[in-house]
């Protein structure tokens, strides 16, 4: 007997045990973050954080501000966590989808309705997005930005750096038939995510210091000072011979990564999710959680807090998770031991 509440004791302490090893790196080298499943943490932090109920009231309060997507989001938490929404809320959100009201919504001023928080809807935001993968847009603020920097005012390194990098992109992505096409997406993303305001301080900073080391300012101060920048042909034409002394080495695997963003859940729901972003390792965190839980990340971020799979691995879901077996748990411990205590019954009965 003693041998099997010690075995049912191991059974149940090895998860905890692993799962703390797991948490402290301990097991970095052999254990992959794949390799154990996230599904089941995050559904133990979801329970945990929120309800059918909370879950229908975030979907109202977005209809009500004309935030459809974000109403969208909320019901596939709530279907991915199993947590029935409320009748009244599912009628209205099934109405929000008909193609007269789509339409309506499709039709209003992106910026505009982005940072105000009305009509954000992917269809205007792509059309925004579409339009900044131009290198107009491009040269627009090299003119703007490069006649403070050549005048000596205070200037705006990051949008500055961060044209000429597009604008080297858009060069590097026909010389290379679309292989540097992750860039200039990432670039194109990074802009409208400054003009939308979701770009964190310290997402800012690391960025404008990655530029910094691709762009040599001082340099392309010299080349601005020798071109009419109100002449945007030629503007063009010099900032793109300038381009070849652009090292993007550093700042290339950022782009990439919101490339990725973008290819997984959509330029703008890439856009709101730089929000939760103040580093590269955030951003690589963001990228693979969106990888795994889609458009729904943003939502699961903003109720539980957690922006990394990883971070919903811990003893307390392990725990929620197990409780939620807990009567195929209970079950088998009440079968192992009505089994055993069975056949000392009938040993004495012997």
């Amino acid at each position: 007997m003693k041998l099997f509440f010690d075995a049912i004791v191991f059974i149940l302490l090895a998860p905890v045990l692993f799962i703390l090893a797991y948490q402290n790196g301990l097991l970095d080298s052999v254990v992959p973050d794949d390799l154990v499943p996230a599904d089941p943490f995050v559904r133990a932090e979801l329970t945990q954080k929120t309800s059918g109920s909370d879950l229908s009231r975030r979907i109202d309060t977005a209809l009500d501000a004309k935030q459809f997507d974000d109403a969208v989001m909320y019901a596939d938490i709530a279907t991915y966590a199993d947590m029935p929404i409320e009748a009244g809320t599912a009628t209205r959100l099934e109405d929000e989808k008909s193609l007269t009201r789509s339409v309506a919504r499709n039709t209003g001023s992106f910026f505009e309705g982005f940072i105000s928080g009305e009509g954000s809807d992917t269809a205007s935001f792509v059309g925004a997005v579409t339009s900044d993968l131009t290198v107009v847009g491009d040269v627009r603020d090299i003119g703007e930005e490069g006649t403070k920097l050549v005048k000596g005012e205070d200037y705006s390194q990051f949008v500055l750096g961060l044209s000429v990098v597009g604008l080297a992109a858009t060069t590097a992505t026909i010389a290379t038939s679309g292989g540097a096409l992750p860039a200039r997406i990432g670039v194109s993303l990074l802009k409208v995510a400054k003009k939308a305001g979701t770009l964190t301080a310290d997402f800012t900073k690391y960025l404008t210091r990655l530029i910094d080391e691709a762009v040599n300012f001082k340099k392309l101060g010299g080349t601005l000072r020798s071109v009419d920048l109100a002449n945007t042909s030629a503007t063009r034409r010099a900032v793109t011979d300038y381009a070849g002394s652009i090292s993007m080495a550093k700042l290339t695997p950022a782009l990439g990564e919101i490339a990725a963003l973008q290819k997984t859940v959509g330029p703008a729901e890439s856009v709101r999710l730089l929000k939760y972003v103040n580093n590269g390792e955030d951003l690589a965190r963001v990228t693979k959680m969106t990888g795994k839980l889609g458009t729904k990340t943003r939502g699961i971020a903003e109720i539980t807090g957690k922006t990394s799979l990883r971070a919903f691995k811990t003893v307390g879901n392990l725990v929620l998770w197990a409780l939620g077996w807990g009567w195929a748990i209970i079950a088998a411990i009440g079968a192992g031991f009505a089994g055993t205590l069975g056949r000392r019954l009938t040993r004495r009965r012997a």
